[in-house]
């Protein structure tokens, strides 16, 4: 398998005053502040930061952190002399005298880099008051599509003359100046101009409020929230849509309205807003399962704002972000990194401050993976939220498919244990039941450690409860031996136990038991655990039933459980048996690195081998041949399924249910690894398909090519 070099991406904190570490201070200072809910001066904040294990730096002084603090613009000093957030303030700030700037814009798509802006427009509010307006339209240098042409009316000879966005952005943001954003949608708008500025080393405001979101809550009875409907909602008028200036002022007067009925909630401070569009905690438990501790507003109580003191029905809460956070994942995250990551698959390592690797995650595109923990708010998922506190470096690996990047996630996990992958870093922990069907009495035993000795394993099972609601259906449905002791012939025949005298064991320990009849009973055994007795499962059920009818509620739940317990191992046998049977095939694609294809053996449900070679026809030929040669020394499928085999198996046989329809699967079947001519003919197949394919973007290359750094460009997003 070949191996692209791995791309580092490591923090380039603009800060001189503590060196390379005064981003993560920051970062440490402002999580302080926040679980302190008040400020503080710098004596108490530096005995914190001591406190604080986490931190593997330096500690500054008294003196350097009063340094470091003066030359953030996240932190201000408080009347007092404090050090608190400086958006602390503006949660203080009384609505009615906030500056707000609703702003709108126009693109050519939706995909920022790919699309750009055309159109920026925006209003100035103080309260309720328009102040003033900024607008302008946008040469984004590049062809603008019909569809946008028709929707706006904005055509390229109209954009001839207009200032590229390099000019504009800057007076956009002079213009936002000391006021909280608001748009329709802000957060595609935002995308856009987060882009451009990345590219300008610009910094915009990052706090604002989507409108839809507010209006959610004000106007539990509206059932549509796009701008047309709340106008319409709210008697405003709508003049010329889709165009940044008309729709930024009739989002501007739906806003003026929507703060109208905020007051009438009792909402006075941005602080008491931002409080208000927290998910409830019903919501919250929708959004994670982890306990979510709510925004702290400091000065304002804990409890949200009750519609119901105003006399009114309380607003149906509905989930999702209610704002643009300034606690976004930007603050945690270097913006610098962001202009580096590859638009290809791969894997990425996100490492803390001593290189270790906290996390590791896979991606059918790097860039729009990453980029999403840019936008990651706090509070919904508190573990994301820790991750992205410690992340120092993210290393990136570019591969040539998703299938690779599925695969090398699972080989990292198990390799390299991060904390933060829980699922796949549990493999060798799963149990499986092993029958050794070579003994004359063969036992129903746990273990760990499955090997390739003869003997039948089920599982993996995921719990150790599991394992024993199973065991304890196994042994109220078939006389199976379980004591431990030595039986005949390897032991002295002993006296039957209690469970012979109440007919559930065959009492092998007698010596009178019939080794065929045992066997027969054990072959049932094998056959239940690989799902060929419904009727077992069946009659179990009709047990349960039957308790629960009687008012045999506990016995009744006890079958219960074995039930969903059986149902769940014998599922995973099931999905494991059919992969290792059925998925006996090569898989061809175009790689996502330009003019190669990948070439994947699996055999037995397993990855024998992965194979990236150019796209020409003798190299393409020479290792097809090589590869159905390897698969023809395989006849026969393993004895057992190992433990580090579950999650690859069940991988690969998940990505191709995913992908059946793809023309890129070719069975392996005995006569094309028996006979030369059908091994030709097989090759043929696939080098036409590839050639095919090649001419025509498959799903896992959208046509790439190497930079001058080695790294992945996306040729699509160029154009």
């Amino acid at each position: 398998m070949s191996r692209s070099r791995p791309s580092l991406h490591y923090a380039e904190e603009p800060e001189p005053i503590a060196g390379a570490g005064s981003g993560h201070i920051l970062r440490e200072i402002y999580a302080l502040l926040q679980e302190a809910g008040e400020p503080l001066d710098e004596e108490r904040l530096v005995q914190g930061l001591r406190e604080r294990a986490k931190l593997a730096l330096e500690l500054p002084s008294r003196q350097s952190l009063t340094q470091l603090l003066a030359s953030s613009d996240l932190f201000e000093r408080d009347p007092a002399g404090r050090w608190q957030p400086a958006i602390w303030s503006l949660w203080q700030g009384e609505l009615e005298h906030l500056d707000f700037v609703v702003l709108d814009t126009e693109t050519t798509g939706l995909r920022p880099g790919r699309d750009r802006i055309i159109e920026l427009g925006a209003w100035r509010l103080r309260g309720e008051l328009l102040s003033g307006q900024f607008h302008s339209l946008v040469n984004p240098e590049r062809p603008v599509p019909a569809a946008v042409v028709r929707l706006t009316g904005i055509d390229e000879q109209s954009l001839a003359a207009a200032p590229a966005i390099e000019l504009v952005l800057p007076e956009l943001l002079r213009f936002c100046t000391g006021a909280i954003l608001v748009g329709h949608n802000l957060g595609f708008d935002l995308h856009f101009l987060a882009y451009e500025a990345a590219s300008l080393n610009a910094r915009l405001p990052l706090a604002g409020i989507d409108v839809p979101i507010l209006a959610r809550r004000l106007l539990p009875d509206q059932r549509r929230f796009g701008l047309a409907a709340l106008a319409r909602r709210l008697h405003v008028p709508l003049t010329t849509p889709h165009r940044a200036l008309a729709d930024a002022e009739a989002t501007a007067k739906v806003f003026v309205k929507l703060l109208r009925l905020a007051r009438q909630e009792g909402l006075t401070t941005y602080g008491q807003l931002l409080q208000y569009l927290q998910p409830a905690p019903t919501e919250r438990e929708e959004l994670s399962t982890g306990q979510i501790r709510p925004l702290s507003v400091p000065g304002q109580p804990e409890q949200r704002a009750e519609s119901q003191q105003a006399g009114r029905p309380s607003a149906k809460r509905r989930p999702g972000p209610s704002v643009w956070s300034p606690l976004s994942g930007t603050l945690w995250l270097n913006p610098a990194w962001r202009r580096t990551f590859p638009a290809q698959p791969g894997v990425y390592l996100m490492k803390d401050g001593a290189g270790h690797v906290l996390y590791v995650g896979k991606a059918r595109c790097l860039k729009t993976r990453l980029a999403s923990y840019y936008h990651h708010r706090p509070g919904v998922r508190p573990r994301i939220d820790g991750l992205l506190q410690q992340v120092q470096a993210i290393e990136t690996r570019p591969l040539g498919s998703e299938l690779e990047a599925l695969l090398v996630e699972s080989q990292l996990i198990k390799e390299l244990q991060p904390p933060y992958n829980i699922q796949l870093r549990e493999y060798a922990r799963y149990p499986f039941l092993k029958i050794d069907v070579h003994q004359p009495f063969p036992r129903v035993v746990i273990t760990r450690e499955p090997g390739a000795d003869g003997a039948c394993y089920f599982g993996p099972f995921r719990s150790e409860r599991s394992l024993a609601l199973t065991l304890e259906l196994l042994e109220r449905l078939f006389p199976l031996a379980t004591c431990t002791r030595p039986l005949p012939p390897a032991g002295a025949p002993s006296a039957p136990c209690l469970r012979y005298h109440l007919g559930r064991c065959l009492a092998p320990c007698s010596g009178q038991a019939d080794p065929g009849h045992y066997r027969q009973m054990i072959e049932e055994v094998c056959a239940f655990l690989a799902g060929k007795r419904p009727e077992l499962l069946a009659r179990v059920r009709h047990q349960m039933e039957e308790a629960a009818q009687a008012l045999h509620y506990e016995r009744a739940a006890r079958l219960r459980d074995m039930l969903q317990s059986a149902e769940e191992v014998l599922l995973s046998q099931r999905l494991i048996s059919s992969a290792v049977a059925a998925n006996n095939l090569l898989i061809a694609y175009p790689s996502a690195w330009e003019g190669h294809n990948e070439l994947f053996l699996i055999r037995h449900g397993r990855l024998l081998e992965l194979q990236r070679v150019p796209h020409e026809e003798q190299a393409t030929r020479q290792a097809l041949g090589h590869l159905l040669a390897r698969a023809a020394a395989l006849p026969a499928p393993p004895t057992t399924v190992g433990q580090a085999e579950i999650d690859q198996i069940m991988i690969i046989s998940r990505w191709i249910k995913r992908h059946s329809q793809d023309h890129a699967f070719f069975s392996l079947t005995s006569q094309a690894l028996a006979e030369a001519q059908a091994r030709e003919q097989l090759i043929e197949a696939i080098w036409q398909t590839l050639c095919a394919q090649q001419r025509g973007p498959g799903p896992l290359a959208q046509s790439y090519e190497l930079g001058p750094d080695g790294q992945a460009r996306d040729k699509m997003a160029q154009m």
